[in-house]
């Protein structure tokens, strides 16, 4: 028994939908990640430009270190929306 063209289409686009419908549910999860993989670039791409990468910083009295890592530490929390204590 040999299959036709027409029942190899058939096959193959109910393959596809069912496929479709499988991948559908972890679409959304797989683009949240990405998102989650590019910021967590972005905040290491930030923290390589950061004060306490400079070495001017070693050389800074521990009082001017504590308000750049303040600083830093206000800003990081800006960035992703959170609220600090003060």
């Amino acid at each position: 028994m040999s299959l036709s063209a027409t029942d190899l289409l058939e096959i193959r686009s109910i393959f596809k939908d069912e496929l479709r419908k499988e991948l559908e549910p972890i679409k959304g999860d797989l683009e949240a990640l990405s998102n989650d993989v590019k910021e967590l670039y972005e905040m290491i791409a930030s923290l390589q430009h950061s004060a306490v990468t400079d070495p001017k910083f070693k050389r800074l009295s521990i009082e001017k270190k504590l308000l750049a890592l303040n600083a830093e530490l206000l800003e990081a929390a800006r960035q992703v929306g959170i609220t600090l204590p003060r």
